[in-house]
């Protein structure tokens, strides 16, 4: 009897720990300053942080650092490879309308 309950503990713990991992999500945040003719952005980052959380973070973050910016989104895609085209062509993009892209180094707290 004592034997089930561990194993059952320990199934319930791999389980919990399985649903983590499918819970992650591969993302990276962007905040774009049309004042400042510049775009500032992450690399791409596994996280299970909300959506919510990663860009109000990202928000706070650059506040201090006097980093204007007009909004902060942090778009995740279905891999890792998806996450850093769409950075990538994001980068591509700002450079190409004039923006400054400032790379950040940020991660989530979760992930420091």
């Amino acid at each position: 009897m004592k034997f089930l309950k561990l194993a059952g503990a320990g199934l319930i713990i791999n389980i919990a720990g399985l649903q983590f991992a499918l819970a992650a999500e591969w993302r990276f945040c962007i905040a774009p300053s049309d004042r400042e003719n510049k775009t500032h952005m992450t690399n791409p980052f596994l996280t299970s942080t909300s959506m919510e959380t990663l860009e109000r973070d990202f928000d706070q973050l650059l506040g201090p650092w006097n980093r204007l910016h007009d909004s902060v989104q942090c778009p995740t895609g279905a891999d890792e490879q998806s996450v850093r085209t769409m950075r990538e062509y994001a980068e591509v993009f700002n450079q190409q309308i004039g923006k400054m892209v400032v790379l950040i180094d940020w991660k989530p707290v979760s992930m420091r």
